[in-house]
């Protein structure tokens, strides 16, 4: 018997703003321009026909190539939990040079800057490839340095998607659901990244 299944977003939340652009293979001196949180959503286990509800966000960082040309790559939509073993948490900790702390605000991160290395992965479809983020580290003292600044495209503001704020917590001692709906925003441990500007190029990359 065929039963109608619920579909499951899988659909990067970052697509409309990178369009068709397939960021170059390399390494970068590279800018978080945006961090999308989402909140109860619904998508199968690794593994397992069961489906879950969790809370996701997805990094958007943006550069320029030797040419000058910008290039926006996003990372995958990560799970938001505080794990050792979580993907979010290797992330983090690979963009600070050291494990994040508890009860830190990620989302402070917007502005900052960081060396990316992108690889092109083939599709499973074997339709071409596609940028993905292999790797990302602090960037060295007296490497490289800012570029000319450029506006990055202002995706319209959805509610209960945009993260206003999401501090990385520790895991719990059980596994519980994951909240469906958004989370105040908690105090940053850490200096927020200063506000942009309101000219017309407020982040630089």
């Amino acid at each position: 018997m065929a039963v109608l299944q619920q579909p499951v977003n899988n659909s990067n939340p970052f697509g409309d703003v990178i369009g068709d652009d397939l960021a170059p293979a390399g390494t970068y001196v590279a800018t978080v321009l945006d961090i999308k949180d989402e909140f109860g959503i619904q998508r199968q286990k690794y593994q397992s026909t069961e489906m879950e509800t969790v809370d996701l966000t997805t990094f958007l960082f943006g550069f320029r190539d030797a040419q000058g040309t910008a290039h926006r790559v996003s990372s995958k939509r990560m799970k938001i939990s505080g794990n050792e073993k979580s993907t979010l948490f290797g992330f983090l900790k690979g963009m600070l040079g050291h494990a994040p702390q508890y009860g830190w605000d990620y989302c402070t991160l917007k502005g900052k800057q960081c060396l990316l290395t992108v690889e092109h992965i083939q599709r499973r479809d074997g339709s071409g490839v596609f940028a993905a983020i292999a790797s990302l580290s602090p960037v060295p003292a007296g490497y490289g340095g800012n570029v000319e600044s450029v506006t990055p495209p202002q995706p319209p503001h959805q509610s209960g998607q945009h993260g206003a704020g999401q501090a990385l917590q520790a895991a719990p001692a059980a596994p519980s659901v994951a909240p469906s709906a958004p989370q105040p925003a908690p105090t940053a441990l850490a200096a927020p990244a200063a506000a942009p500007s309101s000219g017309d190029d407020p982040i630089p990359f």
